[in-house]
């Protein structure tokens, strides 16, 4: 599959990411959240994507040679928890079921981590939900390792 990465545009981009919602959905599990608990999160978090608050932060999109949006990934700045310098953080990462296993995942954290790098940052980071195997095997793959798991418990 031939694709390209460029940044984000603007509104039409902004809805492709939103109906990548559904997607995401479907692979976070929450223990102590209901699945609408997690659907309403997905949908703040991703328009916070280009919320006017967020001050470093950049979004890039995989094309396909014909224009057919494939995948993105938003990264932003924000203080590490442990050294609180400020590092880069993969806030959403998400890629259409066709575009699965053609390298485009990785080519949206390439793109990340080469802006991070840009940015000045020592540090890339992001969270994954404990329920979603296939990512935490494709990011431990791409170099990424666990530093901190947060546990949780209804009560």
């Amino acid at each position: 599959m031939i694709f390209s990465i460029r940044a984000e545009t603007g509104k039409a981009d902004h809805e492709f990411m939103r109906s990548l919602n559904e997607r995401l959905v479907e692979v976070s599990q929450a223990p102590t959240h209901t699945a609408a608990d997690v659907a309403i999160f997905q949908d703040q978090f991703t328009a916070s994507a280009w919320a006017n608050d967020v001050k470093t932060n950049a979004t890039f999109v995989a094309v396909s040679e014909s224009g057919r949006r494939l995948g993105y990934v938003n990264v932003r700045g924000t203080p590490d928890e442990i050294g609180q310098e400020e590092c880069g953080y993969i806030a959403l990462l998400a890629v259409i079921a066709e575009a699965e296993g053609h390298g485009i995942a990785q080519a949206l954290v390439n793109a990340a981590e080469n802006w991070a790098k840009q940015q000045g940052f020592q540090r890339l980071s992001l969270d994954v939900f404990a329920s979603n195997q296939r990512a935490q095997q494709f990011y431990r793959k791409a170099g990424y390792e666990p530093e901190m798991i947060r546990v949780i418990k209804h009560i």
